[in-house]
């Protein structure tokens, strides 16, 4: 089985090479068999065990059903290869628990997840959004490789990466896998896949190396793919920084939706206001209270990308800290090219 995913060191049709044997007939995980079936309903009834409840029926009698599934579960996501060898469409609904990311190593798949649409193949897998409704169809020839990742475990990464509390997140369902970005993230995958055929990593319970690879592979996923905590991402870090700037930036952090100012700031930082200022010059290139402003603005976008609870805009302005709903704008506006009420309608990762 020549599955340019695994075979292909160039581009994301291959970029998880060297992960499985060269024999032919091999599948990814084979290890890990859960079934194979000509049966529609076992398969249906033995997927939805692993994932959820879904609709699973033939769009063709042109291939023969031919399903097999391969699966490894770690501590808060799981490892996968699946095919149903003939056309079929599929509808779990909303998947509620998990995000699932959908990597073709043969033929293609079309989906949709809320209101986006993706042509997969190779070259471009897919991400399915829990909150969203999900329709696919996978042709026949279609094999993928699936990482199951829990809900709550995505949204702890998101929460210690952001250092805020945040609205929902959800990421862009198309994922380039030529994109450099996603080059790097899926090397860390393919590790995670090398390791788990070799028998390194999952099934160690309670261990401490594979709570790492978990939470780095998130937090490669949040870094590289778009998504609606982006905007808190992107904020400058000042790396080594001092214990007075760190303080001060975890302050700001957990407090900018506050009415607080420069002098309260270096108050808790423990130093005056102007060697605070000095300080973040020298780390930030600007200053507290304009660092301050771009975490607020930053909230802003976040909240209105995510259609946070149909909040009005002049609610998320509020709950980002901006007490002037005039000024928010044109200081939004100055910062991102666009009026929040823009934004808003632009959202794509609904």
């Amino acid at each position: 089985m020549q599955n340019a995913f695994f075979l292909n060191a160039e581009g994301f049709g291959g970029m998880l090479s060297c992960m499985i044997s060269q024999l032919s007939g091999k599948t990814p995980l084979d290890r890990y068999r859960c079934f194979e079936t000509l049966d529609v309903d076992e398969a249906r009834d033995i997927v939805a065990r692993h994932f959820c409840n879904h609709r699973l029926e033939l769009a063709s009698a042109d291939t023969p059903f031919d399903a097999c599934q391969n699966r490894v579960a770690g501590r808060h996501l799981s490892l996968n290869y699946l095919r149903y060898g003939a056309d079929v469409t599929i509808d779990p609904g909303e998947l509620a628990d998990f995000y699932l990311i959908q990597i073709p190593i043969a033929g293609t798949a079309e989906v949709t997840n809320g209101r986006q649409f993706v042509s997969s193949n190779t070259g471009t897998a897919t991400l399915l959004n829990p909150d969203r409704h999900t329709k696919m169809r996978w042709h026949a020839g279609c094999e993928q490789v699936l990482l199951q990742i829990e809900r709550t475990f995505v949204r702890q990464v998101a929460v210690r990466m952001a250092g805020t509390e945040l609205g929902p997140i959800r990421f862009n369902a198309k994922l380039d896998l030529t994109h450099p970005d996603l080059a790097r993230w899926a090397k860390r995958l393919r590790g995670l896949f090398r390791g788990a055929e070799a028998g390194e990593v999952f099934g160690k319970k309670n261990d401490r190396s594979q709570d790492l690879m978990e939470e780095t592979l998130v937090t490669s996923l949040l870094d590289s793919q778009p998504n609606t905590v982006s905007p808190m991402l992107s904020r400058t870090s000042g790396g080594a920084t001092p214990a007075i700037v760190k303080r001060a930036t975890e302050m700001i952090c957990d407090r900018f939706h506050e009415d607080i100012g420069l002098l309260d700031i270096s108050s808790y930082a423990g130093t005056t206001p102007r060697n605070l200022q000095l300080l973040f010059k020298r780390e930030f290139g600007r200053s507290p209270i304009q660092y301050l402003q771009g975490m607020r603005l930053a909230y802003a976008r976040h909240l209105l990308i995510s259609g946070s609870d149909g909040l009005s805009i002049a609610e998320v302005a509020d709950l980002s800290g901006h007490r002037h709903f005039g000024r928010f704008s044109v200081a939004y506006k100055r910062c991102f090219g666009e009026t929040p009420r823009q934004t808003r309608g632009y959202q794509t990762l609904g």
